[in-house]
C-alpha cells in the first residue's frame, strides 16, 4: 500500500535529511574501516522503502521492517553517529503496518536494538586524545532514557494521528451511509406518494364512476317504462357525473383535502349508505358507536373503507343484506362490513388494488386487517385501528 499519512513521511524525510547532513559532517570519531558511501546508501535505501509500505499478510510485513532493521544494524556497526533517528523512522513504519496488539513488541525490540548499539559504539568507537570530554555511563544511561522517552511520547503521537485518520474515515463511511438512506428514504417515499395518490383517485373517482355507470344503466332499462323514475335516475347520474369531475381535478392538484368535506363521520357514511341503496335497492343496517371526535386521518381511513367495501358488494357481491357496523372501546375502533353475497376465496384475490387499498390504510394506522370469506357464504371485513 501507499503511505497512508503524508505527515509521517515528510517528518521521515526531514529525520533523513538530518541523518545526511550529521553523516557528512567531520567526525570527531574514527570510524573503523567503513567508507562513509556506505552509509550514504543505507539512508538512500531506507528512505526508497518508505515509498511504499506493505500490506497483506503477516510474514510479508516482518520481512520489510528486518529489511529495514539489518542496514541499521551495519550502519551502526560502521559507526554512524545519529543512528538512533534511522530506529525512530523504522518505529513510525511499524505503526503503520502492524495492528495495535504489535506495537507495544516493536517498541520494546527496537529499544533493546537501541541498547546493543550503544554498546558497540562504547566499545568500537573511541574518542581522540585531544577530544577532552570522556562520555561517562551517567551520560550514556541518560541518552538511554531520552531515547525511551522518544519512542513513548512517539507511540502516544502516532495513536493519536492514527485514531483521527480512523475517526474520519468511519464519519465519511457513515456519511456515505447516511446519503444512501437518505436516498432510499427518498425512494421509498415517492413510492409510497404514489400508491397513495393511486389509492385516493381509486377510492374517490372510481366509487363515483362506478355509481355513475350503474346509474346509466339503470336509466336505459327504465326509459320504456317507466320514464319519471328514468329521469330521475338520469339526474342522479348528472350529479354524480359533476362529483367525479370534482375528484378529478381534487386528485391533481388537491389530494391532501378531506374527503368528509367538513361533515361528521356518521353524517358521511349515512350519505355512502343513501347513494348505496338509491344503486343497489338495498339499504344497509348500520350500527354506528363513535366518539365525539375521531383523527382525521383515522376518520378518512374507515370512511375510504366503507366506500370501498359498498362499491365492491354493488359490483361483484349480488348481495341481500350487507351490515355496516363501527364499535369503539377506550383504545381501539373495530369496524366491520358484513354481506350475504356471492362471496370469494381471499387467497385467489390479493391483487384487487380495492382490497389492497383498504389493508395499506389500516396498516399505515398501526391497526390490523382481515377478510373472511368463501365462495357462495358472503364476505366480511374487519379492520381494527388503535385510538392512541
Amino acid at each position: 500500500m501507499r503511505h497512508p499519512l503524508r505527515l509521517l513521511l515528510y517528518i521521515e524525510w526531514i529525520l533523513f535529511a538530518v541523518v545526511m547532513a550529521l553523516e557528512v559532517l567531520p567526525h570527531h570519531t574514527k570510524s573503523p574501516d567503513r567508507p562513509i558511501w556506505l552509509n550514504i546508501s543505507i539512508v538512500v535505501w531506507l528512505a526508497l522503502m518508505g515509498l511504499r509500505l506493505p500490506s497483506g499478510k503477516l510474514s510479508t510485513k516482518a520481512i520489510y521492517t528486518v529489511a529495514e532493521i539489518i542496514p541499521i544494524l551495519v550502519a551502526a556497526y560502521g559507526g554512524m553517529r545519529p543512528v538512533g533517528l534511522l530506529y525512530i523512522i523504522v518505529v513510525i513504519r511499524s505503526y503503520l503496518i502492524f495492528g495495535r496488539q504489535y506495537r507495544l513488541w516493536i517498541t520494546g525490540g527496537i529499544f533493546a536494538l537501541f541498547l546493543m548499539t550503544m554498546s558497540w559504539r562504547a566499545d568500537r568507537l573511541k574518542p581522540p586524545p585531544e577530544f577532552r570530554f570522556q562520555p561517562h555511563d551517567e551520560f550514556r544511561w541518560g541518552f538511554v532514557l531520552l531515547f525511551g522517552g522518544i519512542l513513548f511520547c512517539l507511540q502516544l503521537l502516532v495513536d493519536r494521528i492514527l485514531a483521527e485518520k480512523q475517526a474520519k474515515e468511519e464519519l465519511a463511511i457513515a456519511n456515505q451511509r447516511i446519503r444512501n438512506y437518505a436516498l432510499r428514504a427518498e425512494e421509498v417515499a415517492t413510492l409510497q406518494e404514489r400508491n397513495r395518490i393511486a389509492r385516493e383517485i381509486h377510492d374517490s373517482l372510481g366509487h363515483s364512476l362506478t355509481a355513475l355507470n350503474l346509474h346509466l344503466e339503470m336509466a336505459l332499462k327504465l326509459a320504456h317504462i317507466q320514464p319519471d323514475r328514468s329521469t330521475e335516475v338520469l339526474k342522479e347520474a348528472k350529479r354524480l357525473g359533476s362529483i367525479a369531475l370534482r375528484d378529478v381535478r381534487q386528485s391533481v392538484s388537491t389530494l391532501r383535502s378531506d374527503p368528509l368535506q367538513g361533515q361528521d363521520l356518521p353524517v358521511a357514511i349515512q350519505k355512502l349508505v343513501d347513494d348505496f341503496q338509491f344503486a343497489d335497492r338495498i339499504k344497509p343496517t348500520c350500527r354506528l358507536d363513535l366518539p365525539p371526535s375521531l383523527p382525521q386521518d383515522v376518520a378518512t381511513a374507515i370512511y375510504r373503507i366503507v366506500q370501498e367495501a359498498l362499491t365492491n358488494i354493488n359490483k361483484y357481491a349480488d348481495a341481500n343484506e350487507v351490515t355496516v357496523t363501527l364499535q369503539t372501546t377506550a383504545t381501539e375502533i373495530e369496524l366491520q362490513i358484513v354481506d350475504d353475497g356471492r362471496g370469494f376465496n381471499p387467497t385467489h384475490n390479493t391483487t384487487g388494488f380495492g382490497l389492497q387499498g383498504m389493508r395499506e390504510r389500516v396498516l399505515s394506522l398501526q391497526g390490523k386487517f382481515e377478510i373472511i370469506s368463501a365462495p357462495q357464504r358472503g364476505c366480511q371485513i374487519i379492520a381494527i385501528i388503535p385510538l392512541a
